[in-house]
């Protein structure tokens, strides 16, 4: 049963892989081909059958699943067309820095001929209405169909609104016909949306103001939407974030409580227990607590781990049967991807499922340990070793460190958080006062004071860069190794497996050879340029875009400090991003054309941008090529006409990126020296607005490649066709960061590499080749 659970995960797990969906009649031919092998085959074959049918079960169904959700999608002739539409608001709405964001779950399409999808996201940037869970609006939106960022290392946005079955994103079109049509549509599960949200609103109110508010709400009610970016970081350089995450202990503890609860008072009531038994009250009780917390908590992976573990066991018990743990864990495995084959894209699903399954497998059989306090703390270290080994992994893979101290920091949160400060949280849920949220937050905020300093230490966190997916396999054959009783042969080998996890040598650059990623950030400019020794990121984009995007990127590439940071003009797709930069990796020297009392400038080494800089590292050359330093002292239309222009020569390839520059900008450089503008590749001027790439410029840089860095379907309509067409005319090969991600060129002796990520890492509900050249 186990192995057939295993291999069923896999098959859901290997679907989500796949860059395209599968025909049902082909996928039911191989399950039933799997069938009649486990209907012939007998003992050790038979074994390896059933994994094998499992395997393409999981696969065929999440297959099904996927066809089923993808049916209904946005047809692109809508997009960003004015559709009035009526629905309910679904879940919590979130308060963002540029309005509401909530999910519309539509009843009805007024626009006559429109297609819309069962589950919208959409913002309200207007600000124009004041919006809360299970409430009907008649709106008028603007929609696009599912689009993210994607960059190597980056968060797959598209495959979260998948798996959130959301259909498409949109904006809500300030109209005056936009009305409350019900302020309360009836149901169990909006119910439940709006205690959410009320309780929600109580919190909000009671801690405003306070620092750690939104860490008090995660532990209530599962909302992580409060918790600041500093915060999250500070959680994951201790290991800490189990703890502001609705988890297991949390249900458990409100199920048992419960639970003895109503069996005690059973107990009193002679005709009640002689009808049941008093445990099978409390075994009610306690399920059913559980099943109203997990709804209350928002239903998260580690919550539903718990239900449906907590439910085979209590299905166990009132059956007279003793079910082993792992036997319950299995279930639960198999019954969250069977309601959800999505939850496998999660990183949550995993650690969470994962952590649970070593701990199991580590003590699993283990008798004789020793008793008393020292027994305890012996047990506390090993289950502390064994969580901390087997999530290693994937905390490399997915967040590219690993906390060190996380065992130390555990130490002292674990008792005042998880067994303190959660419950003394949830009982202020039915505390009108609010002293209890009060009380709790304070121990949090002693908590953290505590273990804050820690963070501070050199070697607190180990930065590694993200490794390939396929060294999953070796290092979870070692940890499986590494955890196995004593006595186990070849058990000293174990550490060798992680070795391509945490020292798989980068692929070295030869002097002359560089590295150039320009990010997908939206509407806005982020390019990365790697030497064989140095580093440099040329501007950051928005900061929307580029501060979600680049401390990713960045931790992916295993870059941990910047030799330069150069910030071509003070425009906010440009500049937005930085200070989130400076705080995420170190900074030896920021460039650019700053004013003088720019905030990034403040007690940090800055240098100005100027025609004429220039530095070499391993044989690769930078030149700066604008802005004249005449320029700074005389009167300019904006900060287009102060952008950066940085030249990279080497013998591998050269590449020009002129920012924002425009007419007059490339004009002037054309004066300059026309024939030192050449390069293989150009980021297009100001993302391909009208106001640059006059056929002039074009014929002077002769690029081989130009890359377009714009926002899907933005507002400004970049790059415009006919300056595309500008290009092509040229036989300019033309890429566009909003239509294929982050674009990488490997500048090697041998030639030049292009990487183009949508093409790099397909999936089915993005196929490589939905976009238009």
């Amino acid at each position: 049963m186990r192995i057939a659970v295993v291999a069923w995960v896999a098959g859901i797990w290997l679907l989500q892989r796949q860059p395209q969906l599968y025909s049902h009649f082909s996928c039911l031919g191989v399950v039933v081909l799997a069938a009649l092998l486990v209907w012939r085959s007998r003992g050790v074959h038979r074994l390896a059958c059933l994994a094998l049918l499992a395997l393409f079960a999981g696969f065929s169904y999440a297959n099904l699943r996927a066809d089923w959700r993808l049916a209904y999608p946005l047809p692109a002739a809508w997009e960003l067309q004015d559709i009035q539409l009526t629905g309910v608001v679904d879940g919590l709405v979130e308060a963002t820095p540029y309005g509401p964001r909530f999910v519309l779950k539509v009843d009805s399409v007024a626009t006559d001929q429109a297609q819309v999808p069962a589950r919208l996201l959409l913002s309200d940037y207007a600000k124009g209405a004041h919006y809360l869970p299970a409430q009907r609006w008649q709106l008028t939106v603007r929609l696009k169909r599912p689009h993210g960022n994607l960059n190597p290392g980056g968060f797959d946005f598209e495959a979260w609104l998948l798996a959130n079955r959301i259909g498409a994103t949109g904006t809500v079109r300030h109209r005056s016909d936009n009305q409350l049509i019900q302020p309360f549509a009836p149901g169990f599960f909006t119910s439940i949306d709006r205690v959410r949200q009320q309780l929600a609103t109580r919190i909000d109110s009671e801690l405003a103001g306070k620092p750690w508010r939104g860490v008090v709400k995660a532990l209530i009610m599962g909302d992580q939407s409060g918790i600041a970016p500093e915060q999250w970081q500070l959680f994951r350089s201790l290991g800490l974030t189990h703890l502001v995450s609705i988890s297991g202990l949390h249900v458990t503890l409100l199920a048992t409580l419960s639970g003895w609860l109503v069996a005690w008072l059973a107990r009193q009531s002679p005709r009640l227990t002689s009808r049941l038994p008093a445990r099978q009250f409390g075994l009610i009780a306690g399920v059913a607590t559980a099943i109203l917390y997990t709804l209350l908590a928002g239903a998260a992976v580690p919550t539903q781990r718990t239900l449906w573990m907590l439910m085979a066991a209590a299905l166990a018990l009132s059956c007279g049967r003793r079910l082993a743990v792992s036997t319950v864990w299995c279930f639960a495995l198999a019954l969250t991807t069977l309601i959800d084959p999505w939850a496998v894209l999660s990183v949550g699903f995993w650690l969470s499922y994962l952590t649970v399954g070593v701990l199991l497998y580590a003590f699993a059989g283990r008798v004789g340990e020793p008793g008393g306090w020292h027994g305890k703390l012996a047990a506390w270290g090993g289950a502390q070793w064994a969580a901390t080994l087997g999530s290693a992994p994937l905390l490399v893979l997915y967040f590219q460190q690993l906390p060190v101290l996380s065992p130390l920091a555990n130490a002292v949160a674990i008792p005042l958080i998880g067994s303190l400060a959660t419950p003394i949280a949830l009982a202020g849920c039915l505390d009108p006062s609010g002293w209890l949220w009060r009380l709790a937050h304070q121990i949090l905020d002693y908590t953290f004071l505590g273990v804050t300093w820690l963070a501070s230490w050199p070697q607190a966190v180990v930065s590694l860069p993200s490794p390939p997916v396929w060294t999953l396999l070796p290092a979870s054959l070692a940890v499986g190794l590494w955890l196995a009783p004593r006595g186990l042969p070849a058990k000293w080998l174990a550490p060798l497996g992680l070795l391509p996890l945490f020292a798989l040598p980068k692929p070295a650059m030869q002097p002359g050879e560089f590295r150039l990623t320009v990010l997908d950030v939206g509407q806005g400019l982020a390019v990365l340029i790697e030497t064989g020794r140095h580093q440099m990121l040329f501007d950051t984009g928005a900061l929307g875009g580029g501060s979600r995007v680049l401390p990713g990127v960045l931790a992916a590439a295993g870059i941990r400090r910047l030799d330069s940071l150069m910030l071509s003009h003070n425009d906010s797709d440009h500049v937005g991003g930085a200070p989130t930069v400076v705080e995420s990796v170190g900074v030896d020297l920021l460039t650019g054309s700053l004013p003088a009392d720019h905030p990034l400038r403040q007690g940090r080494a800055y240098r100005q941008c100027e025609a004429g800089q220039f530095w070499q590292w391993e044989g690769v050359t930078f030149r700066i090529l604008h802005p004249p330093v005449a320029l700074y002292t005389q009167p300019v239309k904006n900060d287009n006409a102060l952008s950066c222009v940085l030249k990279i020569d080497s013998a591998a390839g050269s590449v020009l990126i002129p920012a924002d520059l425009e007419r007059e900008g490339e004009l002037w450089l054309l004066d300059q020296s026309a024939t030192a503008l050449r390069a293989d590749l150009l980021i297009m001027p100001h993302h391909g607005s009208r106001t640059s790439s006059i056929p002039e410029f074009i014929a002077a840089v002769q690029p081989r490649w130009a890359i377009a860095t714009a926002g899907y379907l933005n507002r400004f309509g970049h790059p415009k066709a006919d300056i595309i067409g500008r290009y092509r005319d040229k036989q300019v090969e033309v890429y566009r960061t909003d239509l294929d991600g982050a674009v990488r060129i490997d500048f090697r002796r041998e030639g030049p590499q292009i990487t183009v990520w949508r093409e790099q890492s397909p999936r089915y509900w993005r196929p490589a080749g939905d976009f238009i050249r």
